[in-house]
C-alpha cells in the first residue's frame, strides 16, 4: 500500500498535469479555477485515507472540514445579524472543536481502513456532496462546480488506483507475492451489506437532490 507521501505527490503531479491541460485546451481560463484543480486532485489523493484512525489524512481532513465549516458558518452568522461579532466567534469556534473532536472521534468509532471509503461509489458520493457545497457557498458557475469536484474525483480514484498498484507489485526486487490489500480498493461495495446499503442510499438521494 503506497504512503501519505506517495499519495499526496502523486496527486500534485496529475493535479498539474490537469490543470495545465485545462488552460492548453481553453477549457479553463480563470486561474483562481486552476489552482482550485490543482488543490482539490491534492485533497482527493489522501481523501480515501481519512478511515485510517492514525493517519495524516485523517488529521488533515478533519482540520480542513472544521475550519471550512466554522469559517462559512461565522460569515452567515454575520450575514444575518443575530449575535455581537464576539458571539459569533464563540459559536464558530464551537463549531471547529465539535467537528474536529467529537465528530471524528464518532467517525473513527464507525469505521475502519480499507472499508467503504476505499471504493467507487464513495469516489462518486464526494464528487457529488463537492458540487452540492460549491453551489452552496459560492457563486462560481456550474461548469467551474462540476470542474472542480471532477477534480477531487480523479484525486480519489488516483488513490485507489496507486493502492492497488502497490498491493500487486513488489518494488523491493523480491519474489511477488500478492498482497492480502490486493482488490480491496477498486472496489464496489464493503463487506458489510448495511454499509454497503448505506453507502448506495447515500448515493442515490445525492443523485435525486443533482438531478432534480
Amino acid at each position: 500500500m503506497a504512503n501519505f507521501k506517495t499519495h499526496i505527490s502523486t496527486g500534485l503531479l496529475i493535479g498539474v498535469i490537469c490543470a495545465v491541460s485545462t488552460v492548453i485546451f481553453g477549457i479553463i481560463t480563470n486561474w483562481n479555477i486552476v489552482i482550485f484543480i490543482i488543490l482539490f486532485i491534492s485533497i482527493g489523493s489522501i481523501l480515501p485515507d481519512i478511515d485510517s484512525d492514525s493517519s495524516i489524512p485523517f488529521r488533515i481532513i478533519f482540520y480542513i472540514l472544521a475550519g471550512i465549516t466554522s469559517f462559512f458558518a461565522f460569515l452567515m452568522l454575520q450575514h444575518h445579524n443575530l449575535y455581537t461579532p464576539l458571539i459569533n466567534i464563540i459559536i464558530s469556534a464551537f463549531i471547529f472543536l465539535f467537528i474536529r473532536f467529537v465528530l471524528g472521534a464518532i467517525f473513527k468509532k464507525f469505521t475502519h481502513h480499507r472499508g467503504i471509503f476505499h471504493s467507487i461509489p464513495m469516489a462518486i458520493i464526494f464528487i457529488l456532496i463537492t458540487i452540492h457545497a460549491l453551489n452552496i457557498f459560492t457563486t462560481i458557475n456550474f461548469q467551474s462546480q462540476f470542474i472542480i469536484s471532477i477534480a477531487l474525483g480523479i484525486g480519489f480514484i488516483s488513490h485507489l488506483i496507486l493502492d492497488e498498484i502497490y498491493s500487486a507489485i513488489n518494488f523491493n526486487g523480491k519474489k511477488f507475492h500478492p498482497n492480502k490489500n490486493l482488490g480491496s480498493a477498486l472496489k464496489l461495495w464493503s463487506h458489510s451489506i448495511l454499509i454497503t446499503l448505506t453507502t448506495y442510499l447515500i448515493l442515490i438521494i445525492l443523485l435525486y437532490f443533482y438531478i432534480f
